[in-house]
């Protein structure tokens, strides 16, 4: 009991350090947006060329950022609703929030820069390593939280390929392959996509290689419609810790 409540508090300010980071990283977005000088800006054109080559890309890059960063704080909230984190799982974390940190400065780069190759690749790289920690974070929860599918992988194959067994009862199996697990992974891969997509683009166009990250939004809006309707697990005999975990991530997910 007492070792519990350890571990309890441990995630609880595991999940406040998280939030703050996340919470000073979209705040420092903004502050990344240089504001001109007098100097610099000198006349009614000068101010004009400055807004449509600088300051209107900046503020698009800004919300595709905010976007990305917010995206990943959704994830987190996720991550610390499940019951069992083990503390080789927090440290990914926080290994994870290091990254996340260096998000502002990759984004004031991009501002400067942003019809260069090499810094949009820089910022696709970031977040593309910190799509594949989350995915491997989530691996580990499943695994940790559902072992009673990863027990009986044998049994299942064998079932499968007896086209004359009538199936066994796998609700861990059940919960594992399909709905609201299935559509984690599914929001999970969507910045891995745009990340993937972006790098390849930052050779063709820069600007494009930038764009593409509002595919992240798009695929998240388009899977949470989806899926929505496929999570459904009335029908499914769950333990009661699986129903009350199912049913937090779902609130995450849709907001429920």
């Amino acid at each position: 009991m007492v070792e519990s409540k350890f571990l309890n508090s441990s995630n609880d300010r595991h999940a406040a350090v998280t939030d703050g980071v996340f919470a000073i990283a979209m705040t420092i977005l903004v502050l990344e947006i240089a504001v001109p000088t007098i100097t610099d800006i000198s006349s009614g054109v000068a101010l004009n060329e400055y807004f449509i080559n600088s300051l209107a890309p900046s503020i698009l890059i800004y919300f595709i950022s905010f976007y990305i960063v917010y995206n990943f704080w959704e994830n987190t909230v996720i991550l610390f609703n499940f019951s069992k984190i083990s503390y080789g799982i927090l440290t990914l974390n926080m290994i994870t929030m290091a990254f996340v940190c260096l998000i502002p400065f990759a984004t004031g780069f991009i501002f400067k820069f942003y019809n260069y190759t090499n810094s949009n690749i820089f910022f696709s790289l970031l977040i593309l390593l910190i799509s594949l920690l989350y995915i491997l974070m989530f691996f580990l929860l499943i695994k940790n939280n559902f072992e009673g599918y990863f027990a009986k992988k044998d049994e299942l194959k064998t079932t499968l390929n007896d086209s004359r067994n009538d199936g066994i009862e796998l609700p861990n199996l059940k919960l594992y392959m399909r709905g609201i697990t299935l559509t984690l992974f599914y929001l999970l891969l969507a910045p891995v996509i745009s990340s993937l997509l972006s790098l390849i683009l930052a050779f063709l166009s820069p600007v494009a290689s930038i764009l593409s990250f509002l595919l992240t939004l798009i695929l998240v809006f388009f899977i949470r419609t989806k899926r929505f309707g496929k999570d459904n697990f009335d029908e499914i005999n769950l333990t009661d810790d699986e129903k009350e975990l199912i049913g937090n991530i779902r609130r995450c997910i849709y907001g429920e």
